[in-house]
């Protein structure tokens, strides 16, 4: 893929590159899987929130006994 970006631009990922010992391909794509996993991320919690305000929601020591009693855990 090919982007044009501006000089100062080119220096600052030069030198954020070089600050974190990478090569500028290497950073770019860090880049991009962080992004990644902060849009998932975001997405995760908006569903969260999503559920709690549609009441889909339980008691901590609910779910948290049933997982463990899911996983062979007991009290």
């Amino acid at each position: 893929m090919t982007m044009e970006i501006s000089e100062e631009t080119k220096v600052r990922l030069l030198a954020n590159a070089r600050a974190q010992g990478l090569e500028v391909d290497d950073y770019l794509r860090r880049l991009m899987l962080e992004a990644e996993e902060r849009s998932d991320f975001v997405s995760a919690v908006e569903e969260g929130l999503a559920d709690v305000e549609g009441g889909r929601v339980r008691p901590a020591r609910e779910a948290l006994s049933q997982l463990g009693a899911r996983l062979g855990f007991s009290r």
